[in-house]
């Protein structure tokens, strides 16, 4: 097996790992992604973020 063979299979597999991650949280009503994002973020961070919503 080739070492660009590994890379595109790890991208793939990746990439599937997303796709499942989307999935779950569309079945759930969540965004998973940005409660992983939001979660170490203090709810009262200010900046431009907290401007916009």
């Amino acid at each position: 097996m080739k070492k660009s063979d590994k890379i595109v299979g790890g991208l793939a597999l990746l990439s599937a790992a997303i796709v499942v991650i989307k999935l779950a949280g569309v079945m759930t009503g969540y965004d998973l992604f940005q409660m992983a994002v939001d979660a170490p973020r203090p709810r009262d961070a200010g900046g431009w973020l907290a401007a916009t919503k």
